[in-house]
């Protein structure tokens, strides 16, 4: 199991020798090119292991000189750069991806961070197949489509409701998305999480009759993802007990801290605070609905 953040910290790690690498190669062969810029880079140490050294020792007297000094190299140093064409930061580690210059997040039009799909593209279906959306690959928010069904304003204000979950900015932490056969729920809850992902939290997504396969010790993890999404569940789902122990489990940690959970299904909250499992059905009583 893997988040984005996570996945971010591992490409990062992976680039950074490649960075440092090139760029020694390249401050490497520029210097070879041109031995007058070399010695003068050489001597701009010298000036600032001199002044580190007056610092040491309380010895002020020589700083003006070696502050003079040192301006005077790097007036002669830029222009040599400027003379014989030569990249002020050449000897700086490359940017490998210009878009979000490998920070893996970029800002989206209205200021929010998300992660950058040109660098992260791969990273992201790698935390999708590892959240439970492996089998989704196409539901995306680009194929998203609100009008869809017919309802695009009761799905425009559903997607605004688990939106608006995901950012913090409801009461309850908890909801229900219900709705018949066929009416997209499964789309609107694999593309909340894919938008959570994207927004550079963690999510999950489980089929209600398969929690109980999830191993403990990442149902531990998933207690505490920024979402989680429990799809196609119904009350007869709780009559298994290990179903029942791993939802209660789950949604007792994350109503303990206020975590947003999403519960997927066909019936309405009455029917399955009525016929689930005593345990869950205190728990999701007090669901909103989206």
């Amino acid at each position: 199991m893997k988040t984005i953040i996570e996945a971010n910290e591992e490409r990062f790690s992976r680039i950074r020798t490649a960075k440092k690498l090139a760029a020694e190669q390249n401050r490497e062969s520029t210097y070879k090119r041109f031995p007058e810029l070399r010695k003068i880079d050489a001597d701009i140490m010298n000036v600032r292991t001199s002044r580190m050294i007056c610092s040491i020792e309380h010895d002020r007297e020589p700083l003006p000189a070696l502050d003079k000094m040192e301006a005077d190299l790097y007036k002669k140093r830029e222009q040599f750069l400027a003379d014989n064409g030569i990249a002020s930061d050449f000897d700086k580690e490359p940017v490998f991806c210009a878009k979000c210059g490998d920070t893996g997040f970029v800002k989206a039009k209205d200021g929010r961070r998300v992660v950058c799909t040109a660098c992260m593209k791969d990273a992201l279906e790698e935390v999708y197949e590892q959240s439970g959306m492996g089998d989704f690959r196409s539901y995306t928010l680009k194929n998203f489509d609100i009008g869809y069904f017919k309802d695009d304003g009761r799905r425009a204000a559903m997607f605004g409701n688990i939106r608006r979950l995901i950012e913090g900015k409801t009461d309850r932490k908890l909801m229900l998305l219900t709705g018949g056969t066929q009416t997209g729920k499964t789309y609107l809850a694999v593309v909340a999480c894919k938008y959570a992902a994207i927004e550079g939290m963690s999510s999950y997504y489980v089929k209600a009759d398969r929690l109980s396969r999830i191993p403990q010790s990442d149902l531990d993890v998933i207690k505490n993802y920024d979402l989680v999404v429990i799809d196609d569940f119904q009350a007869e789902v709780t009559a298994d007990k290990w179903n029942a122990a791993a939802l209660h489990t789950l949604l007792e940690a994350r109503l303990a801290s206020g975590r947003a959970t999403v519960i997927v299904s066909m019936s309405p909250l009455e029917v399955l605070v009525a016929d689930s499992d005593e345990r869950i059905a205190g728990k999701i009583r007090g669901a909103g609905i989206i």
